[in-house]
């Protein structure tokens, strides 16, 4: 197992000192709320006055923390690893994504314009919007 500093891509970017084992990052279990949002507690993953219960417990647990990928797993997150990039990503709850479609709306994303002006998507609304991305990976 190696503890390296890593790139989570979930609400936020953070890159917390994560152990691996394998393809699995094991983080402390007090970094789940800057991390993910949600923190840990006897009553299960919680989030201001939401809970949400854990039936596996034990499935989370690891000998030098919890395994990031099963927390992400039990709150409903899809999640991608690339272990010798040192990156995961966590998407948004299954739940929803789907009310997303449902409702036809997109997160209200923050982007830089052309000026470099920081603008909420929802200022457009609306309106018709075209969002160009572009990665070097």
């Amino acid at each position: 197992m190696t503890v390296d500093t890593t790139t989570i891509l979930a609400e936020d970017v953070t890159t917390p000192a994560v152990t691996w084992d394998g393809d699995r990052p094991i983080v402390d279990p007090s970094h789940l709320g800057s991390i993910l949002g949600w923190d840990l507690k006897p009553e299960g993953l919680c989030r201001k006055d939401v809970c949400v219960p854990v039936h596996d417990r034990p499935g989370l647990n690891h000998a030098d923390g919890v395994d990031l990928c099963a927390v992400a797993d039990a709150l409903g997150q899809p999640v991608l690893v690339d272990a010798d990039a040192h990156l995961v990503a966590i998407g948004a709850a299954t739940a929803h994504r789907q009310q997303a479609m449902v409702d036809r709306l997109a997160p209200d994303a923050s982007v830089l314009d052309l000026q470099g002006n920081r603008r909420l998507l929802s200022e457009w609304s609306g309106t018709r919007r075209l969002l160009v991305a572009f990665s070097t990976w």
